[in-house]
Parts: structure tokens; sequence; C-alpha cells
């Protein structure tokens, strides 16, 4: 139906193009008539042009899809919920290491965190209804990354060192677990011996990075062909402190469990752990 409307309305547009260029044919020789000619042309040939686009336009144009813009929505209010708790945890560590922020300050800390935690749960649930729950984004990074940046506009230099320590010293700490949890995995599945735990355990601290730690903290307990997630990623500082026959079993463990194997799908956890409201004085 459609086009058969846009094929009127061409040929409509032609018709009159082709008549108004009938006289100019004709021999029309004064250049009065000459000009004239060219500007009924062209305004026939504009005419056309918008009455193409305006039957066009309308049908290339994607629709809105509605119902899942409102379940986005929706599950983001839910997920806001969720992220509370971190919000006031982050909210703690900022107390106690910028104590010196005047009642403005903090005012404008709050309203960047509450913005913070809306983002992250919208961009939470549209990844839930897209299909992109990807390892590669973690919500909390949202809201911790938004107060940081927050922070360095309004508290005072000292303050401001002392609480991006305290963030250093949780992020060694948090490192520092997820390499004991991969020597563990490795353990349970290789039977290593103390002395190879614990050079496996050096080898990687030494040459640790950040997402290293994605098997045991996005995917957990997750497993394929029976094996939980290798760390295959490490296996360059893994494999030299292996007997041969546990690199036999190293080998096999990543061919049928790889971590390449659980594609961009994670599971975010938030169990409400934390405070659950902020510290009266940030109302203050």
């Amino acid at each position: 139906m459609a086009s058969q409307t846009i094929s009127r309305m061409l040929m409509t547009g032609a018709l009159a193009a082709g008549l108004l260029l009938v006289p100019a044919a004709r021999g029309e020789d004064d250049e009065q008539a000459a000009r004239q000619a060219a500007a009924r042309d062209a305004k026939a040939v504009g005419w056309l042009l918008r009455q193409g686009l305006q039957a066009i336009l309308p049908i290339a144009e994607p629709p809105v899809d509605r119902q899942r813009q409102q379940q986005i929505e929706q599950r983001a209010r839910q997920m806001e919920r969720f992220f509370k708790p971190i919000l006031e945890s982050e909210l703690e560590l900022a107390r106690r290491t910028c104590g010196g922020l005047d009642p403005k300050a903090r005012r404008t800390i709050v309203a960047s965190g509450t913005k913070a935690v809306e983002e992250a749960a919208r961009q939470v649930a549209a990844r839930q209804f897209g299909g992109r729950a990807d390892a590669a984004f973690d919500p909390r990074d949202i809201i911790r990354s938004r107060l940081a940046e927050s922070l360095a506009t309004v508290a005072a230099p000292e303050e401001l060192a002392a609480y991006r320590l305290e963030v250093e010293r949780r992020t060694a700490r948090r490192d520092e677990s997820e390499r004991l949890l991969l020597v563990a995995r490795l353990d349970r599945q290789l039977d290593l011996t103390a002395a190879q735990q614990r050079a496996i355990g050096g080898a990687l601290e030494k040459a640790w990075e950040d997402d290293w730690g994605r098997v045991v903290r996005e995917h957990g307990t997750r497993r394929i062909n029976s094996y939980p997630l290798a760390p295959d990623y490490a296996s360059a500082v893994i494999t030299p402190h292996l007997e041969p026959d546990q690199v036999t079993e190293w080998e096999n463990w990543c061919r049928a469990a790889g971590s390449n194997m659980a594609g961009n799908h994670t599971s975010w956890h938030f169990d409400g752990q934390g405070l659950q409201q902020p510290d009266p004085w940030w109302g203050q």
C-alpha cells in the first residue's frame, strides 16, 4: 500500500514537471521566458522531492520498541534498590577519609552518587533486556568512579589523597583474595603441592592484571563439561610450575572449559550487604 502511494506521488510529480517543461521546449526564445521556465522547473522538482521524502521517511524510520523501553525502566527502578547499599558503603568510605567536607560539598557528593546509582541500574537493565550482560562491565565501577570524580572537585588535597589510598588498599585486598581463589581452584583440579601453590601464587601476583580474577568473581561456580572455568588467560605464568602430567591435565581442562567458552555472559550478584542508610552526617 505504501509503495503504491509513493509511486502515485512520483508519477504525479513527474507529470507536473513534464507539463511545465513543455513551453520551454517549444521555443520561448527570449531570455526572460527561459528564466521563468527554469524557475517553474525548479519548483516542480522541489515539490516532487518533498512529496517523495514525506512518503518514504515514515517507512524507513524504525518503530520505537515501547514495550522494551518500559521493561528497561521498570527493571532499572528495581535494580536501584540493590545498588543503594553499594552507594552507602562508598559514602561511608568518603565520610571517614574526607571528614572536612562542608555541607554544600556533601550535598554535591550525595547527588552525584544518587545519579550514579540511576545510571548503573539503567545500564544493567538495558544489558539484561538486550542480551549484553558482559563481564567487562561492572555497575559498581560506575558508582565508585562517579563518587571519586565528584570528591576530586570538592575535597581538600590531603583528604582526597587519604580516600584514594583507601581505595587502592581495597583493590589490593580484592586482588589478593581472587589470587587465593584461583590457586585453590588450580589445586582442586591439578592437585598442587604446597611449593607449587606458593610459586603459582607469587607468579600470579607479579603478572597480575585487573580482569584475571573474572572466572572466580563473575562466573563463580559455573561449570562447563563438568569443569569449572579455567583461568587459561594466565597460562604463561601457571604452566612453568606444573609437572608433565599436570600440564596434560591443564591442557585438557582448558580445552573442555576455557574462559572464552563463557562468552560475554556473566552474572552480577548484589545481595544487599552493606549499609542501608547514609550516615546522618551527610544531611547536616
